[in-house]
């Protein structure tokens, strides 16, 4: 997997003031984070700027697993250059899972959203799918739990990410790890 760095550091650079100036993020837990090894963050998701806060709260470079319709015109073209990896939601995806794995083993940093959408419910957390587990059981690679809590309101400092302690789930089956992945996400929501 191969990312333009020089634009991954530009667009961060951007995104980073922008969260700043418009909903001033509060991030707990970052030490959590390794600097280095292979690792998935995977966490809830309510909001299309979450993979951007993720993002401008770690020195990774995190390559996140996207669905196919973002991939279209401009947007399609920055997604590829900054090292996304297309997901289809109708059918199943070994390229996309290989080329996790292959990151992954490399060292890289994927991040996932389990839920496999965005969540509109009412209910804090949407029932996750095994992706993640099974990616990090392949891949040798732990799981940084992730949680975005409060509210993206302009100029309110009301919006928070907090990242969990790595997961180690190489000695789990897949639907254990996968539910104590959404245990620990959604501990960090009920907080």
């Amino acid at each position: 997997m191969k990312e333009n760095k020089v634009l991954y550091k530009i667009c961060k650079l951007i995104y980073t003031v922008l969260l700043k100036v418009l909903f001033r993020p509060t991030a707990v837990g970052t030490e959590n984070i390794p600097e280095d090894g292979a690792i998935i963050f995977a966490g809830n998701h309510r909001h299309a700027f979450d993979p951007i806060v993720v993002m401008t709260h770690t020195k990774r470079i995190v390559h996140y697993m996207a669905k196919e319709s973002l991939f279209k015109g401009l947007h399609g073209i920055l997604f590829k250059h900054l090292g996304l990896i297309k997901v289809y939601r109708t059918k199943n995806n070994p390229e996309a899972i290989q080329s996790a794995v292959e990151l992954l083993k490399q060292g890289g940093t994927l991040g996932i959203f389990p839920e496999g959408t965005r969540n509109k419910t009412e209910e804090p957390l949407l029932k996750f799918k095994h992706g993640a587990a099974k990616i990090a059981k392949e891949s040798n690679s732990k799981i940084v739990p992730f949680a975005i809590k409060g509210e993206y309101k302009v100029f309110r400092k009301k919006l928070i990410i907090e990242f969990g302690k790595p997961i180690d789930v190489s000695n789990m089956e897949v639907e254990v790890a996968t539910d104590y992945i959404r245990n620990e996400v959604l501990k960090m929501l009920r907080k």
